[in-house]
């Protein structure tokens, strides 16, 4: 099936030109992730920001979060097979698009209304559902638009992108609250989806489309996206991989660092900024890297090595006292976890028939970011029951070195899969 599929990719780029930057409908589609990514780490500090200081509802920040994560739980079950039933690129243009007019009309609330906790609950549980198609429709239009050589290069670039959002984002924002206002803040990111969506439209994609007759029940079409799933076992493996690695390793890291900072660092806000700073720094680092080499060969084993390593990291980083330490371990973890994640994605758009491209991308998605709040219900649970947080660190680095090690062993598909 692989060799199958990978001829149904090569043949399926729309585009293969020397180079990528050179590729009009890229170049798009890398300023729409640009502004799109910058827009909503606006938002989401912002409003975090808003809750915090100026309603003084602290511990009430995890409404929010659950009212976005909810719904994109949901609707990422299906959003891939609504991404190979319609125009991904349209998808992808209606979601910035209706995010940039719920953000106009957050700005007019804000002049003329009473800002409340619920007010921003609500557009947190309205970007949830946007987000989960957005997602599956950029991870699915990509292949279709670079040759499957370049698909290293240009998933690092947008990964790139992403982590410099996160990282420049936030101070970008503060500096604009403190000069300004909160709805100069949500003009502002209103005016990036809004230009986000304007390249997304001007991209000329050609897409597949079911002729008269093929057309399948929306159910059917979505079963058919989990059977192909479960009759490649390369497929099953890494999806399992990957909420293995969200459950019991990015999910406690991403809800457990202010607490690990707290308990076992003894640190301060500041001491957490730094260690969020180095997580990001260590991932743009491994997606600048793969960028310049541009890996096509051998991804399989390169994944697969790089999460050993990183769970290696993450075990290290749960043994620190020392703010140093920490910040290296986090470095090196989010290094390699970029190396991890970029050459596997890259590897599954190029054997993926185009049909079905969006059905896998959304059920990846699932299995990584829709994921994340499972992880920190469990993650809580278990801090509960009395279990100190670096401890759950710790355990769950080794459950998920351990399975990767298993597989590297004994799936030689997944590791020489190129």
């Amino acid at each position: 099936m692989l060799k199958a599929s990978a001829a149904v990719s090569e043949t399926s780029a729309a585009e293969a030109g020397p180079s990528i930057f050179r590729n009009r409908n890229f170049l798009l589609l890398w300023g729409a992730a640009l502004l799109s990514s910058f827009g909503i780490s606006f938002f989401l500090f912002t409003q975090s920001w808003y809750v915090v200081h100026v309603l003084g509802l602290e511990a009430s920040l995890g409404v929010l979060y659950t009212a976005a994560s909810i719904p994109r739980l949901v609707f990422m079950i299906v959003s891939g097979t609504v991404a190979d039933r319609f125009s991904r690129t349209k998808l992808m243009f209606l979601s910035d698009f209706t995010r940039g007019v719920l953000l106009t009309g957050l700005v007019f609330w804000f002049l003329f209304g009473d800002i409340s906790l619920w007010t921003f609950v609500g557009f947190a549980f309205a970007f949830g559902i946007l987000d989960a198609f957005f997602w599956a429709a950029e991870g699915a239009v990509l292949p279709s638009i670079i040759s499957r050589d370049h698909l290293t290069r240009g998933n690092s670039i947008i990964q790139m992108t992403n982590q410099t959002s996160f990282i420049l984002a936030p101070m970008a924002a503060g500096v604009i609250i403190s000069l300004g206002s909160y709805a100069l803040v949500f003009t502002v990111t209103a005016v990036m989806l809004f230009t986000g969506s304007l390249f997304i439209y001007l991209m000329k994609v050609e897409e597949e489309k079911e002729t008269e007759g093929e057309e399948e029940a929306f159910w059917d079409a979505f079963k058919e996206g989990v059977r192909y799933v479960r009759n490649s076992r390369v497929l099953t493996l890494i999806i399992g991989m990957s909420i293995l690695l969200n459950l019991f390793m990015v999910g406690p890291m991403t809800m457990g660092l202010p607490l690990f900072v707290k308990q076992r660092l003894n640190g301060t806000a500041l001491d957490f900024s730094f260690l969020e700073a180095g997580l990001a720094g260590g991932m743009l680092l491994g997606a600048v890297l793969l960028g310049i080499l541009n890996v096509k060969k051998r991804r399989g084993r390169t994944s697969l090595l790089a999460l050993v390593f990183a769970g290696g990291a993450f075990f290290a980083l749960s043994f620190t006292e020392e703010l140093w330490l920490s910040l290296g371990c986090l470095v090196v973890f989010g290094f390699f976890l970029s190396v991890c994640n970029i050459p596997v994605l890259s590897v599954l758009q190029s054997f993926i028939e185009d049909k079905m491209m969006g059905r896998v991308m959304g059920l990846v998605s699932l299995a990584s970011m829709g994921l994340v709040p499972v992880s920190y219900a469990l993650t809580s649970v278990i801090l509960a029951a009395g279990v100190p947080i670096h401890q759950i660190m710790a355990w769950g680095s080794v459950l998920v070195t351990l399975y990767v090690l298993f597989v590297y062993l004994r799936f030689k598909e997944l590791r020489e899969l190129d």
